[in-house]
């Protein structure tokens, strides 16, 4: 979750307090622009810390900390550092989220599916697993679609996506509940 919408926030939050299995690792989208080094650092760090959290967690939750207002990334302090602005700054954040998934689903097979909400989001999972698209099976709730990668490095994940600024506050639970219900029928 990359949304700084406060939809999601309470969407994720009703996750956080819901599922009982469920563990959230906060990154900061800050570390993402500051450098190539500070942005390698942090998606390391969280990579480490999903697949650790693995062992012990049935639902693993990536969380962008601009999540909170109060951490919100001040763009104008990074302008200078990206010719191509705002888009080329959330398109480093999406890249970056991407990048936790791919290096994810790489180290632990074990990984079945994924839920995302955001298109942009989404859009950059599906380039980062060379995906040629998703086979949509269902429709979980209005603007949310459970499917399936079609080719690419992880053909046949399941997946779940949400348009990041619909839905009431039990969204994401409903989402999660049938992607669970989905991959241990």
């Amino acid at each position: 979750m990359g949304s700084v919408n406060p939809v999601t926030r309470k969407q994720m939050e009703e996750l956080w307090l819901t599922q009982r299995t469920a563990h959230n690792i906060f990154v900061s989208a800050a570390k993402f622009l500051e450098s190539e080094e500070s942005r390698e650092e942090e998606i390391k760090r969280t990579v480490k810390e999903v697949l650790e959290a693995s062992e012990s967690y049935e639902i693993l939750t990536v969380t962008g900390d601009g999540i909170y207002p109060e951490n919100r990334v001040d763009f104008k302090r990074y302008e200078s550092g990206f010719p191509g602005g705002m888009d080329e700054m959330t398109g480093l954040i999406c890249d970056s989220f991407a990048e936790i998934t791919c290096r994810v689903f790489t180290y632990n097979s074990s990984f079945q599916g994924i839920y995302s909400s955001g298109g942009d989001i989404t859009v950059a999972i599906c380039r980062k697993f060379h995906t040629a698209g998703l086979c949509l099976l269902d429709e979980v709730l209005p603007l949310a679609a459970y499917g399936k990668f079609l080719k690419g490095d992880f053909e046949g994940v399941s997946i779940i996506t949400k348009g990041g600024m619909v839905g009431e506050p039990d969204a994401a639970n409903r989402c999660i509940t049938y992607l669970k219900e989905k991959l241990f029928m």
